[in-house]
Parts: structure tokens; sequence; C-alpha cells
């Protein structure tokens, strides 16, 4: 059964964070997501321009219409704003059994203040006994706790302060500490455990829209059932991923993406499938064996976005030759073949579109039809630097991009061999199903 999470939150009209960002990872986590929206900012990725209070009698009846249809098994209280709309929520939310996620949403990335001075007073006293959770970032559990942050340590006590005014668990994030790891602290209130979730810096200064991915995830995560701990390490890996594939929409903070793990996940499926469905067409080919090499036949798709060996998927052990009968030896896998992976990769770096390759053997007869039906070029591997080829691995990819350096729209690319090297051909195309129409055309000719 579907489980149903509610954010209470401010509306970002840029959609990085707030209410949007909240739907986006409740729907990537496999959670219905409902929303009570207090405020309507009218922001993008630079700034904040104005932001319009609901009237907390609007936001009271936006909660009371979800609750009374629509029950949540978890909630996030994100921007709350003012001190009405505090009392609104902690008098609807008191008493109730339901696990909810407090996101001290006091400032935007940007600088904006998002609470107003004279609610801080409420917010501590009435939200944070509330808390399942607590997800303070560092600037944010300052300000909660009074006292300067500049370690774990300090993260700790910090955590230990804010449980000490009511919250039952609380998570000091690490972006803010100028460290090479980022690490979480998490302090458990009814055991006083203090749990370090730790993942490597990646490389941005600040994105917008990363706070709010987490707390909504750890508040799926718990709407699904999973303990504090668990949600929080899942969390923690869900926006370190997100956070990775950030995207650059405007002129000022990145956006992290809280949907590219479906869209990975999609593409890799489908990457596979389409790879496979090709392969086993390939076999079934009538003389598509005398097309095989000595060192056998693999077939290789990339994702879109490829930029290593492990996002490319080709078939473990190659496509070998029994007799007259073509054999997948292994099922498909992405990183099964470091070889075909740089060519494709060599050949992306040129043109993006053309992410599928195929080997196949070489005679001239194979090589003239080939001339014939598609644009080809070559390399001569005994004139490969000493350096390229002392290098593991170096020789296909400075051999495409030596080919490609002479026609860049060279659907097929091939050398004649060299000492204890068999000669090969690799026909490149969009994807394997297109490489299939065209071992089809040589096929016809050269049967």
């Amino acid at each position: 059964m579907t489980k149903i999470a509610l954010s209470i939150a401010g509306s970002d009209s840029g959609a990085g964070a707030g209410i949007q960002a909240d739907l986006k990872t409740f729907s990537a986590l496999g959670v219905y997501g409902c929303t009570a929206i207090t405020a309507l900012t009218a922001q993008n990725t630079e700034k904040v321009a104005d932001v319009y209070e609901i009237p907390a009698s609007i936001v009271e009846e936006q909660i009371r219409s979800v609750m009374a249809d629509l029950p949540p098994a978890a909630i996030k209280l994100g921007m709350v704003y003012s001190r009405e709309i505090i009392g609104v929520v902690a008098r609807l939310l008191n008493q109730k059994r339901i696990a909810i996620v407090v996101d001290p949403i006091l400032a935007a990335g940007t600088g904006a203040k998002l609470l107003k001075d004279n609610a801080m007073d409420s917010f501590v006293s009435r939200l944070l006994p509330l808390a399942t959770l607590v997800t303070p970032n560092k600037k944010e559990a300052e300000k909660l706790s009074g006292m300067e942050i500049n370690d774990k340590n300090d993260s700790v006590e910090a955590a230990i302060k804010l449980i000490q005014l009511g919250a039952k668990n609380v998570i000091v994030k690490g972006g803010h500490f100028d460290k090479k790891v980022v690490t979480d602290v998490l302090v458990l209130g009814h055991s006083g455990r203090v749990i370090e979730i730790t993942n490597p810096r990646i490389k941005i200064k600040e994105s917008h829209g990363s706070g709010c991915n987490f707390s909504a995830a750890v508040t799926a995560f718990l709407a699904r059932g999973f303990a504090v701990e668990e949600a929080c390490v899942m969390a923690n890996e869900y926006v370190h991923d997100a956070i990775k594939n950030v995207v650059m929409l405007g002129r000022g903070l990145p956006i992290t993406n809280p949907l590219s793990i479906i869209y990975k996940d999609a593409m890799r499926h489908r990457v596979l499938t389409d790879l496979q469905v090709a392969v086993d067409t390939l076999v079934s080919l009538k003389g598509f064996y005398r097309l095989i090499p000595e060192t056998h036949t693999n077939f290789a798709f990339a994702l879109a976005d490829a930029t290593s060996y492990l996002e490319v998927a080709a078939v473990r052990g190659r496509i070998a030759r029994a007799g007259n009968i073509p054999v997948q030896v292994s099922r498909i896998e992405f990183g099964a073949s470091r070889h075909m992976a740089s060519a494709v990769l060599t050949y992306m770096s040129v043109m993006p579109a053309m992410r599928a390759v195929i080997n196949i053997r070489v005679d001239q007869e194979i090589l003239d039809i080939c001339k014939s039906l598609f644009r080809t070029s070559s390399y001569d591997r005994s004139k490969e630097p000493k350096e390229i080829r002392e290098k593991e691995g170096s020789t296909i990819s400075w051999g495409t991009k030596t080919a490609l350096a002479k026609n860049s729209s060279a659907e097929v690319i091939y050398h004649k061999g060299a000492i204890g090297k068999e000669p090969m051909i690799t026909l490149f195309g969009r994807n394997p199903a297109e490489v299939v129409l065209k071992i089809e055309k040589i096929l016809e000719s050269y049967l």
C-alpha cells in the first residue's frame, strides 16, 4: 500500500527547494506527497525577491483537509515563517502519533530570511518538542543551540542541546564545514548513540535544495516504516547522488537533482534491455558467425552521459563462435568490456549521440563492403606512440581518436593489425538496433 507524506512548507517559484523539491523527492522514493503551503516565495537561483505569508487560517484548513482524507504516515515541517503559522501547526500536530521531521528553514541559501525574527522562540518552544528528528545544517544548529560549532564534538554538543529542548533525535549536517569529507552527525535521544555518516565532498560550493531534499527523503523513509537511523543513512546516500547530479539552470546556485536516481535507474535498465534485444537478434542472423574474429566479438552500449567504462554495458565474456553458431558467452552488464567502452567513450567525445559499438573481423571483402556502405576511417597500429603502447588500455582510445581526426563522421573505424595483434573493424551506431541493421547490410552483400 502506498504511504502518504505531508510537507508543511513554503513554495519556491524556482522549484529547486520548498514543497516543489519535497514532492519530487517523495515521488522518487515511492511515497505519495501532500502539501500545506505556508508561504509563497518569489525566488530563483540568485535571490528571494519577495515572500507572501499565507494566512494562518488557510494553512490550518490545508492541514485539516489533508489529514481528514489522506492521513500521512510522516510529516515534514519546512518553512513555517511566522508565529501565527507555528501556533496553528503546533496545535494541530500536538499529540499526533506521527513521525515528524523538522527542517529548520531559517534562511535561503542566497541569504534571505525565511523565518521572522519574532518567530524563533516559538519555533524552538513549540516545534522542537514535536520532532521525531530535527535536521539542521551547521549554521542552523548554531542558531538554535546558541553555540559555535567548529568540529564533530561541537555538533554532538549542539544536538544534545536540541534534544534537551524537546527533540527526540537530531542530525547536524556537515555540508558547511570546510573539509574534504562531509560528515553528518546523528544523535539518537533515547540511547545517546552518536552515528557518523560520511561521504567525500563533491566539488561544488553549495547547491540549492539539498537540505529540503534530505529532510523530505528522511520523511519518505520514515513513512515507509524505516527506523530513524536507517532513514538518515538512506536519505544521505540519496541526497549525495542528487548533489553529484546537480543541474546548472540559472545564473546562481546549481540545483540539486532529486530525480536523478529515477532517471539513472531507468536509463540503466533501458540500456541493458536494448542491448540484450540487439544481441538476441544478432546471434540469430544467418551467417553472422563469419564476421566474428578470433578474439571474439563484443557489443557495447553506453549511457547517454557516460564518462567511465562502468557506465558502458557489454557482453561479459563476449560473443564467441562455436562452429557455425554465434554464442553469447555470459550476461550483459555494465563494465564488462574496457576495450569496447574505450572505443565508444572516445567516439562520444566527438559525437555524443553515437553510443553503440561492435567489433567484427577484417578481410578485404568485408572491408570493401564497409567502404561501399558506410563512412570509414582507419589508423595504423605500427604508428602508435610508445607512451600509448606502454599504457594499458590506451590503444583503442588513441586509434579511435586518430581515425576520427581524419573523418569525424566515420561509422566504421578499422586497423590492419600489428605484430601479435589481429586486424579489427569497429562499427558504430546511435543505438544497438542501428548497429544490427548495419551488420545485416554487410551480411546481405557478403553472403
